[in-house]
Protein backbone atom coordinates (compact mmCIF):
# COMPACT_ATOMS: atom_id res chain seq x y z
CA UNK A 1 0.00 0.00 0.00
CA UNK A 2 1.27 3.49 -0.90
CA UNK A 3 -0.07 6.70 0.63
CA UNK A 4 -0.32 9.76 -1.59
CA UNK A 5 -1.78 13.23 -1.25
CA UNK A 6 -5.01 13.80 -3.17
CA UNK A 7 -3.64 16.86 -4.97
CA UNK A 8 -0.59 14.87 -6.14
CA UNK A 9 -2.83 12.16 -7.57
CA UNK A 10 -4.92 14.83 -9.29
CA UNK A 11 -1.76 16.39 -10.72
CA UNK A 12 -0.69 13.06 -12.19
CA UNK A 13 -4.13 12.10 -13.51
CA UNK A 14 -4.51 15.53 -15.14
CA UNK A 15 -1.12 15.20 -16.83
CA UNK A 16 -1.92 11.68 -18.07
CA UNK A 17 -5.25 12.74 -19.56
CA UNK A 18 -3.69 15.80 -21.18
CA UNK A 19 -1.01 13.55 -22.66
CA UNK A 20 -3.64 11.46 -24.47
CA UNK A 21 -5.29 14.56 -25.95
CA UNK A 22 -7.72 15.97 -23.42
CA UNK A 23 -8.10 19.74 -22.98
CA UNK A 24 -6.56 21.03 -19.76
CA UNK A 25 -9.83 22.09 -18.11
CA UNK A 26 -11.52 18.81 -18.96
CA UNK A 27 -8.51 16.80 -17.81
CA UNK A 28 -8.48 18.63 -14.48
CA UNK A 29 -12.21 18.04 -13.99
CA UNK A 30 -11.98 14.33 -14.83
CA UNK A 31 -8.93 13.93 -12.59
CA UNK A 32 -10.87 15.47 -9.72
CA UNK A 33 -13.72 12.98 -10.19
CA UNK A 34 -11.28 10.06 -10.44
CA UNK A 35 -9.49 11.00 -7.22
CA UNK A 36 -12.83 11.70 -5.51
CA UNK A 37 -13.60 7.98 -5.97
CA UNK A 38 -10.41 7.02 -4.12
CA UNK A 39 -11.13 9.57 -1.41
CA UNK A 40 -14.62 8.16 -0.88
CA UNK A 41 -13.30 4.60 -0.63
CA UNK A 42 -14.37 3.47 -4.10
CA UNK A 43 -10.93 2.57 -5.45
CA UNK A 44 -12.52 0.50 -8.21
CA UNK A 45 -13.33 3.75 -10.05
CA UNK A 46 -10.30 5.74 -8.94
CA UNK A 47 -6.64 5.88 -9.96
CA UNK A 48 -6.62 2.23 -11.03
CA UNK A 49 -8.72 3.35 -14.01
CA UNK A 50 -6.16 5.83 -15.38
CA UNK A 51 -4.08 3.16 -17.18
CA UNK A 52 -7.31 1.74 -18.58
CA UNK A 53 -8.27 5.10 -20.06
CA UNK A 54 -4.81 5.48 -21.59
CA UNK A 55 -5.16 2.01 -23.15
CA UNK A 56 -8.66 2.72 -24.44
CA UNK A 57 -7.40 5.90 -26.11
CA UNK A 58 -4.54 3.98 -27.75
CA UNK A 59 -7.01 1.34 -28.97
CA UNK A 60 -9.39 3.93 -30.45
CA UNK A 61 -12.14 3.15 -27.94
CA UNK A 62 -11.86 6.58 -26.30
CA UNK A 63 -11.49 9.96 -28.02
CA UNK A 64 -9.93 12.04 -25.25
CA UNK A 65 -10.41 15.30 -27.13
CA UNK A 66 -14.09 14.76 -27.92
CA UNK A 67 -17.09 16.45 -26.31
CA UNK A 68 -20.72 15.31 -26.63
CA UNK A 69 -22.89 17.04 -29.21
CA UNK A 70 -26.67 17.50 -29.31
CA UNK A 71 -28.21 15.37 -32.06
CA UNK A 72 -31.90 15.71 -31.06
CA UNK A 73 -33.37 18.72 -29.24
CA UNK A 74 -37.04 18.84 -28.23
CA UNK A 75 -36.61 21.35 -25.43
CA UNK A 76 -37.35 19.28 -22.34
CA UNK A 77 -36.07 16.14 -24.06
CA UNK A 78 -32.58 16.01 -25.55
CA UNK A 79 -30.31 13.30 -26.94
CA UNK A 80 -26.53 13.63 -27.07
CA UNK A 81 -23.99 11.75 -29.12
CA UNK A 82 -21.08 11.17 -26.74
CA UNK A 83 -18.62 10.65 -29.62
CA UNK A 84 -16.66 8.30 -27.33
CA UNK A 85 -15.61 11.16 -25.08
CA UNK A 86 -14.41 10.20 -21.62
CA UNK A 87 -17.55 9.47 -19.65
CA UNK A 88 -16.61 11.84 -16.82
CA UNK A 89 -16.84 14.75 -19.26
CA UNK A 90 -19.91 13.38 -21.03
CA UNK A 91 -21.81 12.88 -17.74
CA UNK A 92 -20.83 16.34 -16.52
CA UNK A 93 -22.29 17.83 -19.70
CA UNK A 94 -25.40 15.63 -19.47
CA UNK A 95 -26.01 16.72 -15.87
CA UNK A 96 -25.52 20.40 -16.58
CA UNK A 97 -27.80 20.27 -19.62
CA UNK A 98 -30.48 18.40 -17.66
CA UNK A 99 -30.33 21.06 -14.92
CA UNK A 100 -30.53 23.87 -17.47
CA UNK A 101 -33.51 22.37 -19.28
CA UNK A 102 -35.32 21.48 -16.04
CA UNK A 103 -35.03 25.11 -14.93
CA UNK A 104 -36.68 26.10 -18.19
CA UNK A 105 -39.36 23.39 -18.32
CA UNK A 106 -39.73 22.06 -14.77
CA UNK A 107 -38.61 18.58 -15.79
CA UNK A 108 -36.14 17.39 -18.40
CA UNK A 109 -34.71 14.18 -19.77
CA UNK A 110 -31.27 14.00 -21.37
CA UNK A 111 -30.25 10.83 -23.18
CA UNK A 112 -26.64 9.99 -24.01
CA UNK A 113 -25.27 7.33 -26.29
CA UNK A 114 -21.76 6.34 -27.34
CA UNK A 115 -19.76 7.64 -24.39
CA UNK A 116 -16.75 5.98 -22.84
CA UNK A 117 -16.53 4.80 -19.22
CA UNK A 118 -17.99 7.33 -16.76
CA UNK A 119 -16.74 6.15 -13.36
CA UNK A 120 -19.01 6.65 -10.35
CA UNK A 121 -22.48 8.04 -11.01
CA UNK A 122 -22.52 9.53 -7.49
CA UNK A 123 -20.53 12.58 -8.56
CA UNK A 124 -23.18 13.60 -11.10
CA UNK A 125 -26.03 12.82 -8.72
CA UNK A 126 -24.41 15.18 -6.21
CA UNK A 127 -23.84 17.79 -8.92
CA UNK A 128 -27.54 17.79 -9.78
CA UNK A 129 -28.64 17.86 -6.14
CA UNK A 130 -26.31 20.78 -5.41
CA UNK A 131 -28.11 22.69 -8.16
CA UNK A 132 -31.43 22.17 -6.36
CA UNK A 133 -32.62 19.37 -8.60
CA UNK A 134 -33.86 15.88 -7.92
CA UNK A 135 -32.04 13.74 -10.48
CA UNK A 136 -32.22 10.13 -11.62
CA UNK A 137 -29.62 8.28 -13.69
CA UNK A 138 -29.89 4.97 -15.53
CA UNK A 139 -26.74 3.54 -17.12
CA UNK A 140 -25.91 0.58 -19.35
CA UNK A 141 -22.93 -0.58 -21.44
CA UNK A 142 -24.67 -0.33 -24.83
CA UNK A 143 -25.17 -4.09 -24.83
CA UNK A 144 -21.59 -4.92 -23.85
CA UNK A 145 -20.07 -5.53 -20.44
CA UNK A 146 -22.16 -8.64 -19.86
CA UNK A 147 -20.90 -9.96 -16.53
CA UNK A 148 -24.15 -10.48 -14.58
CA UNK A 149 -26.50 -13.45 -14.69
CA UNK A 150 -30.25 -12.85 -14.48
CA UNK A 151 -31.82 -14.32 -11.35
CA UNK A 152 -32.06 -18.06 -11.82
CA UNK A 153 -29.46 -18.10 -14.60
CA UNK A 154 -25.83 -19.25 -14.51
CA UNK A 155 -24.34 -17.30 -17.44
CA UNK A 156 -23.95 -13.55 -18.02
CA UNK A 157 -26.71 -11.76 -19.90
CA UNK A 158 -26.66 -8.29 -18.28
CA UNK A 159 -24.17 -5.58 -17.34
CA UNK A 160 -23.93 -4.16 -13.83
CA UNK A 161 -26.28 -1.37 -15.00
CA UNK A 162 -25.97 1.30 -12.28
CA UNK A 163 -28.91 3.38 -11.10
CA UNK A 164 -28.27 6.68 -9.34
CA UNK A 165 -30.29 9.41 -7.64
CA UNK A 166 -29.44 12.77 -6.15
CA UNK A 167 -31.83 14.59 -3.79
CA UNK A 168 -31.04 17.92 -2.09
CA UNK A 169 -30.71 18.15 1.66
CA UNK A 170 -30.45 21.29 3.78
CA UNK A 171 -26.67 20.82 3.80
CA UNK A 172 -24.10 18.59 2.19
CA UNK A 173 -23.67 15.71 1.81
CA UNK A 174 -26.87 15.49 -0.18
CA UNK A 175 -28.79 12.25 -0.39
CA UNK A 176 -26.89 10.45 -3.14
CA UNK A 177 -27.60 6.88 -4.19
CA UNK A 178 -25.25 5.14 -6.62
CA UNK A 179 -25.80 1.41 -6.86
CA UNK A 180 -25.05 -1.33 -9.30
CA UNK A 181 -27.96 -3.65 -9.95
CA UNK A 182 -25.56 -6.56 -9.38
CA UNK A 183 -24.50 -7.84 -5.97
CA UNK A 184 -21.05 -6.31 -6.61
CA UNK A 185 -19.78 -3.88 -9.24
CA UNK A 186 -17.41 -5.39 -11.83
CA UNK A 187 -14.72 -2.86 -10.92
CA UNK A 188 -14.97 -3.80 -7.25
CA UNK A 189 -14.71 -7.49 -8.12
CA UNK A 190 -11.61 -6.82 -10.22
CA UNK A 191 -10.11 -4.70 -7.43
CA UNK A 192 -10.60 -7.49 -4.89
CA UNK A 193 -9.08 -10.06 -7.22
CA UNK A 194 -6.06 -7.85 -7.84
CA UNK A 195 -5.60 -7.57 -4.08
CA UNK A 196 -5.66 -11.34 -3.79
CA UNK A 197 -8.77 -11.22 -1.63
CA UNK A 198 -10.89 -14.36 -1.45
CA UNK A 199 -14.11 -13.73 -3.38
CA UNK A 200 -17.22 -14.53 -1.31
CA UNK A 201 -19.09 -17.40 -2.98
CA UNK A 202 -22.38 -15.51 -2.72
CA UNK A 203 -21.07 -12.94 -5.21
CA UNK A 204 -20.84 -15.39 -8.11
CA UNK A 205 -22.96 -18.15 -9.62
CA UNK A 206 -21.40 -21.63 -9.97
CA UNK A 207 -20.61 -20.70 -13.57
CA UNK A 208 -18.69 -17.60 -12.52
CA UNK A 209 -21.21 -14.88 -13.43
CA UNK A 210 -21.89 -12.03 -11.01
CA UNK A 211 -25.21 -12.44 -9.22
CA UNK A 212 -27.92 -9.75 -9.35
CA UNK A 213 -28.47 -7.64 -6.24
CA UNK A 214 -31.46 -8.78 -4.22
CA UNK A 215 -32.15 -11.80 -6.42
CA UNK A 216 -35.13 -11.16 -8.75
CA UNK A 217 -35.33 -7.50 -7.64
CA UNK A 218 -31.85 -6.77 -8.97
CA UNK A 219 -32.67 -8.38 -12.28
CA UNK A 220 -35.81 -6.25 -12.52
CA UNK A 221 -33.85 -3.06 -11.83
CA UNK A 222 -31.16 -4.08 -14.34
CA UNK A 223 -33.79 -4.56 -17.03
CA UNK A 224 -35.26 -1.12 -16.26
CA UNK A 225 -31.79 0.43 -16.57
CA UNK A 226 -31.14 -1.51 -19.78
CA UNK A 227 -34.45 -0.30 -21.24
CA UNK A 228 -33.99 3.35 -20.26
CA UNK A 229 -30.25 3.71 -20.89
CA UNK A 230 -29.93 1.36 -23.84
CA UNK A 231 -33.18 0.85 -25.72
CA UNK A 232 -34.70 4.31 -25.19
CA UNK A 233 -31.51 6.29 -25.83
CA UNK A 234 -30.56 4.29 -28.92
CA UNK A 235 -27.27 3.37 -27.29
CA UNK A 236 -27.88 -0.35 -27.72
CA UNK A 237 -28.97 -3.19 -25.45
CA UNK A 238 -27.78 -6.66 -24.56
CA UNK A 239 -27.55 -9.16 -27.38
CA UNK A 240 -25.72 -12.36 -28.27
CA UNK A 241 -23.30 -10.29 -30.38
CA UNK A 242 -22.68 -7.21 -28.20
CA UNK A 243 -20.94 -4.13 -29.56
CA UNK A 244 -18.07 -2.27 -27.93
CA UNK A 245 -19.05 -1.44 -24.35
CA UNK A 246 -19.71 2.27 -24.71
CA UNK A 247 -22.09 3.69 -22.13
CA UNK A 248 -25.68 4.74 -22.57
CA UNK A 249 -27.26 7.06 -20.02
CA UNK A 250 -30.65 8.57 -19.31
CA UNK A 251 -30.72 11.47 -16.85
CA UNK A 252 -34.01 12.88 -15.60
CA UNK A 253 -33.95 16.16 -13.67
CA UNK A 254 -36.85 17.74 -11.75
CA UNK A 255 -36.74 21.37 -10.63
CA UNK A 256 -37.98 21.03 -7.06
CA UNK A 257 -38.74 24.73 -6.76
CA UNK A 258 -41.45 24.35 -9.42
CA UNK A 259 -43.40 22.08 -7.05
CA UNK A 260 -42.63 23.67 -3.67
CA UNK A 261 -40.05 26.10 -2.24
CA UNK A 262 -36.66 24.42 -2.05
CA UNK A 263 -36.09 25.38 1.59
CA UNK A 264 -39.43 23.80 2.56
CA UNK A 265 -38.48 20.65 0.67
CA UNK A 266 -35.07 20.35 2.32
CA UNK A 267 -36.52 21.10 5.76
CA UNK A 268 -38.98 18.25 5.38
CA UNK A 269 -36.19 16.02 4.08
CA UNK A 270 -34.23 16.68 7.27
CA UNK A 271 -37.26 15.94 9.46
CA UNK A 272 -37.89 12.71 7.60
CA UNK A 273 -34.26 11.61 7.79
CA UNK A 274 -34.00 12.49 11.47
CA UNK A 275 -37.01 10.29 12.19
CA UNK A 276 -35.54 7.39 10.23
CA UNK A 277 -32.17 7.77 11.96
CA UNK A 278 -33.74 7.84 15.45
CA UNK A 279 -34.23 4.09 15.72
CA UNK A 280 -33.00 1.42 18.14
CA UNK A 281 -29.83 -0.02 16.63
CA UNK A 282 -29.29 -3.61 15.70
CA UNK A 283 -26.38 -5.32 17.45
CA UNK A 284 -23.11 -4.59 15.69
CA UNK A 285 -24.18 -1.21 14.30
CA UNK A 286 -23.24 2.15 15.79
CA UNK A 287 -25.46 4.41 13.66
CA UNK A 288 -27.87 4.61 10.76
CA UNK A 289 -26.12 6.26 7.83
CA UNK A 290 -27.71 7.60 4.68
CA UNK A 291 -26.42 7.37 1.10
CA UNK A 292 -23.62 9.90 0.63
CA UNK A 293 -22.62 10.17 4.30
CA UNK A 294 -20.07 7.36 4.53
CA UNK A 295 -18.19 8.55 1.46
CA UNK A 296 -18.15 12.14 2.74
CA UNK A 297 -16.71 11.04 6.09
CA UNK A 298 -14.03 8.92 4.44
CA UNK A 299 -13.16 11.77 2.07
CA UNK A 300 -12.56 14.12 5.00
CA UNK A 301 -10.35 11.50 6.70
CA UNK A 302 -8.28 10.72 3.59
CA UNK A 303 -7.75 14.38 2.82
CA UNK A 304 -6.10 14.59 6.25
CA UNK A 305 -4.14 11.34 6.23
CA UNK A 306 -3.52 10.58 2.55
CA UNK A 307 -5.08 8.38 -0.10
CA UNK A 308 -4.11 4.69 -0.02
CA UNK A 309 -3.18 3.26 -3.41
CA UNK A 310 -2.61 -0.46 -3.89
CA UNK A 311 0.94 -1.46 -4.85
CA UNK A 312 -0.20 -3.02 -8.13
CA UNK A 313 -1.99 0.20 -9.11
CA UNK A 314 1.03 2.31 -8.12
CA UNK A 315 3.28 0.22 -10.36
CA UNK A 316 0.87 0.59 -13.27
CA UNK A 317 0.78 4.37 -12.77
CA UNK A 318 4.59 4.46 -12.85
CA UNK A 319 4.54 2.47 -16.11
CA UNK A 320 2.00 4.88 -17.62
CA UNK A 321 4.21 7.80 -16.60
CA UNK A 322 7.12 6.24 -18.47
CA UNK A 323 5.02 5.53 -21.55
CA UNK A 324 3.61 9.07 -21.66
CA UNK A 325 6.79 10.87 -20.66
CA UNK A 326 5.28 12.56 -17.61
CA UNK A 327 6.36 12.76 -13.99
CA UNK A 328 5.10 9.78 -11.95
CA UNK A 329 3.09 10.42 -8.80
CA UNK A 330 5.07 11.01 -5.62
CA UNK A 331 4.12 9.21 -2.42
CA UNK A 332 3.79 10.95 0.90
CA UNK A 333 7.06 10.83 2.78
Amino acid sequence: MVLAAADELERFATAALEAIGMATDDAAYAAGVIVASDLAGHESHGMRRVPEYVERAADGLLDAGARPVIELDLGALVRLDGRRALGHIALRDVTDLAVERARAHGIAGVALRQASHAGRIADYCARGAKAGMAVLFFVNDSGGGQDVAPFGGDSPRLATNPIGAGIPRAREPHLVLDMSTSVIAKGRLTEERDRGTAIPPEWLTPGGAIRPSGAHKGTGLALVAEAFAGVLTGSGSVTADPPVDDQGVLCIAIDIARLRPLDEFTAEMERMLAYVRDVPLEAGHDAVRFPGETGAAMTAERLRTGVPVQDFTWRRLAAVAGDLGIEPPEPLS
